[in-house]
């Protein structure tokens, strides 16, 4: 047989070595992104919990960040998640395997190990959750994990034994861990209990552990509790408006599902297909990991609060699946067409990859029309920035810094640390909980960056005057790509309405 020929296990091991390979050399070349250096910051200033997100995304890098590590090593712990999450992944494949190995014609489980792997592997969007540490990052690692205890309770109530108690713990701990990390991780935890309900009953209800677990998941989720309580609900006031957007638009639905086929590629669509043409005995509940969260962020996306990394562990939950089902379109004959959409996923990884190491498209500068928009800009330039803003902080005497967005803001931070950074807009942020508000009459140095440019805040109620003291070109690869502008701003009077340039 075709299988017997084929090493499975090379390729597998191949595919995995070069994701990781991938993530580490960018890990080094790329500057912390504005979500990761604000992530970066909850470590830095450690708290129960923060405004915009629960802490664990903090509590996990604050060694590494009070340690000062660079940020190509604080990249280490999203890539072991990653890797972590693959693994897991291919854990639940086996178990699906031997599960419904019944229900469908024998395929090699080294080829379905490998599809599931390269599912993950050649998913856009998994790269930059594998890269940066974000709250998502968490949650593709702990949302297998859910699936993986919810596969072994099942087992363990099919042949009814009681030693199930070790597994409720382990299921309490990851759930708190879970709402440790972000409020949306409860779309996720809903979907265990319709497993088991589904396929249990009530019966569930009768173990003691499914107690134990509530317990333990309540006592690890207190210190968001305790910390919201204590700052008048700010955090999930904030997150329901984030949540649902503003006025809600079809379009925006449209527009959700065609950056989900980019993001996470058409490879698990064509093996999600293959496999259910025949629905296997209690999928359908198991499919809750993906298609609970999936509408609710298609929904929410309709009002402008969806980002498409959002839906990244409801994907990977998929992947299993899918991978049996690709390993079986192969063994039909759909070679072609799946090495097709393979390649086609590959080329997109590495175009990404390319645009990433060069700075945005390769010769276009920030002179250039199309490098006036350029998000990879995003990530170069902000160390040499906030070197050069303390720098300045001396020459001038003055300690306080400015920008005029969140986004600016988070970067300048981390990478002027220790100086305090305040936000101009009128809006409630993480920043004024650290910083406070910049006081009347003082004098800030304020940054301008061309990828974000804003009109300089003089008027009666904001800065007296502001002048360029400094400005600093962002150059890759032989071309400009982004510009700071370095302000002195005199005497605030404590009121800004902040507008872009135009």
């Amino acid at each position: 047989m075709f299988y017997n020929s084929t090493p499975w296990y090379r390729y597998l091991s191949m595919s995995v070595f070069l994701g990781l390979i991938i993530h580490f050399i960018f890990g080094f070349i790329l500057g912390l992104s504005v979500d990761e250096a604000h992530y970066a910051l909850y470590g830095l200033y450690l708290d129960w919990s923060y405004f915009d997100h629960p802490p664990l995304v903090g509590w996990i890098q604050a060694l590494p960040v009070h340690w000062n590590w660079y940020p190509g090593w604080l990249r280490l712990i999203p890539e072991a998640l990653w890797l972590g999450g693959l693994l897991i992944s291919l854990e639940i494949a086996q178990i699906l395997l031997d599960r419904y190995r019944g229900s469908f014609d024998y395929v090699s489980p080294k080829a379905v190990m490998f599809w599931t792997a390269l599912i993950i592997v050649l998913a856009p969007i998994l790269h930059v959750l594998g890269v940066g540490l974000l709250p998502d990052t968490l949650l593709l690692f702990l949302v297998p994990c859910m699936v993986l205890i919810t596969l072994r309770l099942d087992d363990k109530l099919n042949n009814r034994q009681p030693q199930d108690i070790l597994l409720w713990i382990s299921l309490g701990f990851v759930l708190g861990l879970a709402g440790l990390a972000k409020y949306t991780a409860l779309f996720f935890a809903l979907c265990i209990p319709v497993c088991l309900i589904t396929w249990h009953g009530s019966k569930i209800f009768r173990r003691p552990g499914l107690y134990l677990c509530l317990v333990i998941a309540g006592v690890l989720i207190f210190p968001v509790i305790y910390w919201n309580y204590q700052n008048d609900w700010i955090s999930f006031v904030y997150q329901l408006g984030h949540g649902t957007g503003g006025e809600w638009k079809f379009k925006r639905v449209l527009t959700f599902f065609l950056n989900q086929f980019l993001c996470y590629g058409p490879l698990i669509i064509m093996g999600l297909a293959w496999r259910w043409r025949k629905q296997l005995p209690g999928s359908f509940a198991l499919g809750s990991f993906f298609y609970i969260p999936f509408v609710l962020f298609a929904y929410f996306s309709g009002g402008g609060g969806s980002l498409p990394h959002w839906t990244a562990p409801a994907w990977l939950t998929l992947a299993p699946m899918a991978g049996i089902g690709l390993a079986q379109a192969w063994d039909a004959g759909r070679r072609f067409w799946i090495g097709l959409v393979a390649s086609v996923q590959l080329m997109i990884c590495v175009l990404g990859f390319t645009l990433l190491f060069f700075g945005g498209i390769p010769s276009i500068s920030m002179d250039h029309a199309w490098g006036k928009k350029n998000p990879i800009a995003d990530l170069y330039g902000w160390e040499d920035a906030g070197n050069r803003m303390r720098e300045l902080s001396v020459q001038y005497q003055v300690d306080q810094l400015a920008v005029q967005n969140w986004t600016l803001g988070s970067r300048l931070a981390w990478y002027a640390k220790p100086l305090k950074v305040h936000v101009l807009d009128q809006r409630v942020d993480q920043f004024d909980l650290w910083f406070g508000p910049l006081p009347i009459g003082s004098n800030a140095l304020l940054l301008n960056w061309s990828q974000m440019s804003y009109i300089d805040p003089v008027s009666d109620q904001g800065f007296e005057s502001c002048e360029i003291v400094d400005t600093q070109a962002v150059s890759r690869m032989g071309r400009n790509i982004a510009q700071f502008d370095f302000l002195l701003c005199k005497n605030w009077q404590g009121q800004a309405e902040p507008q872009r340039s135009p």
